[in-house]
């Protein structure tokens, strides 16, 4: 703090060492103000500690409880207990769910799902290719379908005006520009050829070209543009050609042009056989997500593999427990009153190490019994065990019995594993299927406390990249001892210069009478 500089003079006259003697007289107002800031240090240290714990229990959030996260134990894959292969994965692949049971299928992909798309039949198309010179009608505004809302209602592009400057090249951008990523307009200069696509596939899929008034457009009839039309049964099943195959025609586009769902065939070695036509290409049967890419063949198998889901648990099991020893510890751990913060002066008769060593025991026990961290270990050992201390036992999941182990999880992994491979569905359903499964509880609990600005821990010691890192309790705290701390100093800064005044009036009168003396002296 800074000071108000005076003209203080030494005890020349009196003999007396007048700075030690104000800073003795000034010792009381040093040590009020020295406990406060020992106070305050001790809430600054509190503050540390708990962003410290803060920053782990995100961790362990961002790592477990996101479902992008390679490690995360929320979503299904986690807990994926079979390991899938494909004989031709150029046609076809596939990945399993929890509770997913082995499979061992052969599929014939004779047909991919399509998306709606129409393409130009004129000749000698370059991208360069004037519109006006194709035949287009300079000034005609169109629109296309881009899809469907909620509730079922045809969505089209912002109006696409044909303009005396357009070519195809100008055409396809500014189609891609309106279509709200839902189409896409391109030219091929391999085949010479225009095109526009649907974003989804399937038959609910559709491409429509309405005039701005919503009536049928012919604004782009100068491209000859043409569509697929499958040949189908009255069922709407496919009527298959001489390749077994569903057969197609080229046909003049009418104003709508519609997507198709798949063909596949598939059969089981036990004789099973059915065909499947999927909206798209990305499908899941029975707990396993089929993603199919090229017409072709493919053998698809699975053999059990616990190995990625007992290793999420143990990592997870490891990372938690040592997060929960650590507040468990803060908060049983005794104080050590000998052990206070250091004053500057104290600071200056020791190395750097021992200044080190003493804080480090003068940092234990400050968060002892604290009721924030005492209510989160409680809470997250009720959402693991709670109901569940049963049925977590046969799956070799228990509380450890050591007393000091409070909130923390024991793992059998011999048991866990033969969950894993006998009831995998039952152990998923357990930790991760909902919000009101295990995982689902303690997610719950981090956000709760943790989870914002306004979360528990958030209020108290303040959590960072939130408004709460500078409005928070031990924040408040700190000002208040900030506060007290500045006007102890200004009641010492005044009283010490009232005594250096009062010792000053005594060396001028020393002087004064000293004069006196030697004048009497040499008379």
């Amino acid at each position: 703090m800074t000071r108000v500089n005076t003209i203080r003079i030494p005890g020349l006259a009196t003999g007396m060492d007048t700075d030690t003697v104000v800073k003795q007289m000034l010792v009381g107002e040093q040590n009020k103000i020295d406990k406060v800031k020992q106070k305050e240090q001790i809430v600054k240290w509190q503050q540390e500690i708990y962003r410290d714990v803060m920053k782990d229990l995100k961790n362990i959030n961002d790592k477990y409880f996101s479902v992008t996260s390679k490690d995360s134990i929320v979503s299904s894959k986690a807990w994926n207990t079979l390991s899938v292969q494909s004989s031709n994965s150029s046609v076809m692949s596939a990945t399993s769910r929890a509770g997913a049971d082995n499979i061992h299928y052969n599929f014939e992909v004779n047909k991919i799902a399509e998306p709606a798309k129409v393409v130009s039949s004129k000749d000698n198309l370059d991208k360069l290719s004037n519109l006006a010179d194709l035949g287009a009608k300079i000034g005609e505004s169109f629109k296309i379908s881009v899809g469907k809302d909620d509730k079922g209602n045809t969505l089209y592009s912002n109006p696409i005006k044909i303009e005396s400057s357009d070519t195809i090249e100008s055409l396809v951008d500014k189609i891609n520009s309106n279509g709200n990523g839902k189409i896409k307009a391109s030219y091929s200069k391999m085949t010479g050829s225009f095109s526009i696509e649907s974003f989804d596939t399937g038959s609910n899929s559709n491409i429509e070209i309405i005039s701005e008034d919503g009536s049928k457009s012919n604004s782009l009839a100068f491209l000859g543009l043409k569509t697929k039309k499958y040949k189908t049964n009255a069922d709407g099943s496919f009527i298959l050609n001489s390749k077994n195959e569903p057969g197609f025609d080229m046909v003049d586009f009418s104003g709508i042009a519609s997507g198709s769902n798949s063909y596949i065939k598939v059969s089981g070695d036990d004789g099973f056989s059915k065909v499947i036509n999927e909206q798209k290409n990305n499908f899941s049967i029975d707990g396993i997500d089929y993603s199919i890419y090229n017409k072709g063949t493919s053998k698809i198998t699975s053999k059990k593999d616990t190995t990625k889901a007992l290793d999420n648990m143990k990592g997870f099991v490891q990372d938690y427990n040592k997060i929960m020893d650590k507040m468990y510890s803060l908060i049983t751990e005794k104080s050590k009153k000998d052990y206070q913060p250091l004053t500057e002066e104290q600071k200056k008769d020791m190395s750097e190490e021992e200044v080190k060593k003493w804080e480090a025991n003068a940092k234990k026990g400050i968060l002892r019994n604290d009721s924030e961290m005492r209510r989160f270990i409680n809470d997250m050992q009720n959402a693991v065990f709670g109901d569940n201390v049963k049925v977590l036992s046969e799956m070799g999941v228990t509380s450890p019995q050591d007393y000091n182990k409070k909130g923390q999880i024991s793992l059998n992994e011999d048991k866990f594993t033969k969950s894993l491979e006998y009831n995998s569905d039952k152990v998923y359903k357990l930790f991760a299927k909902d919000k009101s499964s295990i995982m689902g509880k303690m997610n719950d609990i981090l956000n709760k406390n943790i989870g914002g600005s306004s979360s528990i821990f958030a209020r108290k010691a303040g959590l960072e990249r939130t408004s709460s890192v500078v409005k928070n309790f031990y924040s408040e705290q700190i000002k208040r001892q900030e506060d007290m701390i500045k006007n102890l100093q200004r009641k010492m800064d005044t009283k010490e210069n009232a005594l250096y005044k009062k010792f000053a009036d005594l060396e001028a009168s020393m002087n004064k009478l000293n004069s006196q003396m030697s004048y009497f002296m040499q008379a």
